[in-house]
């Protein structure tokens, strides 16, 4: 997938300037940024979710999931309905063994309503789903935050196995140390654009490079 000359602007607001990317298979890609630096505009450009100017292209028939920071459950909906339903969206049937292998992992009361699950337990939902799609490219949108220890480590370690399996990610979170565990490269948003790419840099470093921008 690739990002040509992206902006987006609200107004006399500018949000995006001018970004470029480009997204290889089988490879996971961290955004770091403050609150309002444009990262969950920039998915959001890249999900057809707003008007941009720029381009964003990818093989037609690349399967891409959305988890976005506060995903959406219908009330009066249990987690496995909902599960089904965005499944059979993809055109796809139910694999109920792969419904219960992951949720092994997840713990989850799939016969509960979603919506009133806490913070925590709909993150677990919203990954498990677009698992359960089997999307070559996921995008998740602070995937990490108020979800417990062990579903860190759990989301984490899945993160990877399916990278080895030649799945993409784009992940955005403020855990630089989180990012740094599972991500091949993180990107820096700040003033609109990207600033800065990091590869090898320790937690350490990344930190100290980027409060010398901020």
């Amino acid at each position: 997938m690739h990002i040509n000359n992206v902006s987006k602007r609200y107004g006399e607001l500018e949000v995006l300037s001018d970004v470029n990317l480009d997204f290889q298979q089988g490879v996971i890609y961290g955004f770091v940024g403050e609150n309002g630096a444009g990262k969950t505009t920039l998915f959001n450009c890249i999900m057809g979710l707003t008007d941009y100017q720029g381009e964003v292209t990818h093989a037609k028939d690349l399967s891409i999931g959305y988890m976005p920071a506060e995903a959406y459950f219908y009330p009066l909906i249990t987690a496995k309905e909902h599960i089904e339903f965005c499944v059979r969206a993809k055109g796809m049937s139910i694999e109920e063994e792969e419904i219960q292998r992951l949720n092994q992992v997840f713990e989850l009361p799939l016969n509960r309503f979603a919506s009133r699950f806490s913070t925590g337990m709909k993150k677990k939902l919203a990954f498990m789903t677009l698992l359960l799609q089997k999307n070559a490219l996921m995008i998740l949108d602070e995937p990490f935050n108020g979800v417990d220890l062990k579903g860190c480590i759990n989301m984490r370690n899945i993160i990877k196995e399916a990278k080895a399996d030649g799945k993409t990610f784009i992940i955005s979170s403020h855990q630089i140390s989180a990012l740094r565990e599972i991500c091949d490269s993180i990107d820096f948003l700040c003033q609109h654009s990207i600033k800065k790419r990091y590869k090898d840099e320790s937690v350490e470093e990344i930190e100290e490079d980027i409060l010398k921008m901020i």
